[in-house]
């Protein structure tokens, strides 16, 4: 026995390139204890740890992505490890009703979850998220429903009286967080316009949210740069940065913060 000085860790969850199903992996925890840290090029833990991990990945899956959302410090690191190569910076979104008036036929209506149609929404959707999570009923109800640390309600969206729809809000004080959404693209602003007027109605006084650049470029509202990294790993996996800049799909449930 002896004394834990480094640990590493991933998430093996079930994604999508192109509608294709590819497994992809959150790197989700790196630790080194202070008095370990130190040392140059491939010498130091951190570097020991990575490089490994990616490898024994890249091995078991003849397609497989890894990313993560490290802050400025740790990105550093791996870069130099060079175990990380940036996608971009993490944006955050804040909108209010104001910035989002517009003529809107959608409604954003509290639900149970069992009442969204989670499975069908994939089906017809995930051909707008060339690269992304797999957002189906198994997933949601994972990360989501049965999240045993944090406590997210579902919000559909309505054309009428059929849900195009959802996302999945948590409400901190007079905030509401949009931590995952799933909408045709075309409508985004006119979800985000209904959500808004709900957040609203609910006393509300801000939204805020994550997106990918490739969504986040037709909205208009005050975006923000966050401390975060959205990075791939890029030890032993061999993916074209511009091709996550402008087909990978995340939200603030990528990431194990929120």
């Amino acid at each position: 026995t002896g004394n834990l000085l480094a640990h590493a860790g991933a998430i093996a969850l079930r994604g999508q390139y192109h509608t294709h199903p590819i497994p992809i992996y959150q790197i989700a925890d790196v630790m080194v204890h202070p008095q370990a840290r130190g040392n140059l090029g491939s010498n130091n833990l951190f570097t020991q740890l990575l490089r490994p991990l990616l490898t024994n990945i890249s091995q078991q899956h003849p397609q497989v992505l890894a990313y993560g959302f490290p802050g400025t410090r740790p990105f550093l690191l791996g870069q130099r490890a060079k175990v990380y190569a940036q996608i971009e910076i993490a944006q955050e979104l804040v909108c209010t009703p104001a910035m989002l008036k517009t003529n809107n036929w959608l409604q954003a209506k509290l639900m149970n979850w069992e009442q969204v149609p989670f499975d069908k929404l994939w089906q017809q959707l995930q051909v707008e998220l060339p690269i992304s999570l797999i957002r189906d009923a198994r997933y949601i109800d994972w990360r989501y429903r049965r999240n045993p640390f944090r406590s997210y309600q579902i919000l559909a969206i309505k054309n009428w009286f059929k849900i195009i729809g959802w996302a999945v809000i948590s409400i901190n004080g007079n905030e509401c967080s949009i931590v995952d959404i799933l909408i045709p693209q075309q409508q985004l602003v006119v979800a985000l316009s209904a959500i808004t007027r709900w957040t609203q109605s609910q006393g509300l006084q801000s939204m805020r949210l994550w997106l990918a650049a490739a969504w986040r470029q037709h909205v208009s509202c005050t975006v923000q740069a966050t401390k975060v990294v959205v990075a791939k790993m890029c030890w032993s996996l061999p993916w074209e940065i511009s091709t996550l800049q402008q087909q990978l799909y995340y939200t603030m449930g990528d990431v194990d913060i929120f």
